[in-house]
């Protein structure tokens, strides 16, 4: 008998080892590659210095706004703590004074 329950427990512990591998790769797989990152800091720099933190922002707001709802619970949870994590920081660093570009890219490359 004890080795049936041995055996149900090892069952178990395996069945959520199992589930938090495959939940961390999915995490791994949705994150952005580096050169990801750099792409992004290259358009966000280069839209930055030519249209102002005004454009941006409508630009941010818009595309939250339309990926938000399509994605999953717990995606959209994750994102939004990030965000205001990142605003607290910000306000904090009272990072809303209208940074330049140089700012902009010595804060994030700090991050990347």
């Amino acid at each position: 008998m004890a080795s049936a329950a041995t055996h149900s427990l090892m069952t178990q512990e395996l069945q959520f080892d199992l589930e938090n591998n495959a939940k961390e790769w999915l995490a791994l797989s949705l994150s952005i590659s580096s050169a990801e990152r750099v792409s992004f800091g290259n358009i966000h720099d280069r839209f930055f210095a030519r249209y102002g933190p005004n454009f941006m922002a409508h630009v941010y707001r818009t595309a939250l706004e339309e990926v938000l709802p399509v994605l999953p619970e717990a995606a959209r949870s994750q994102f939004l703590d990030a965000f205001q994590r990142a605003m607290d920081e910000a306000i904090q660093r009272q990072a809303y004074a209208l940074p330049t570009l140089s700012d902009c890219a010595a804060c994030h490359s700090r991050k990347f």
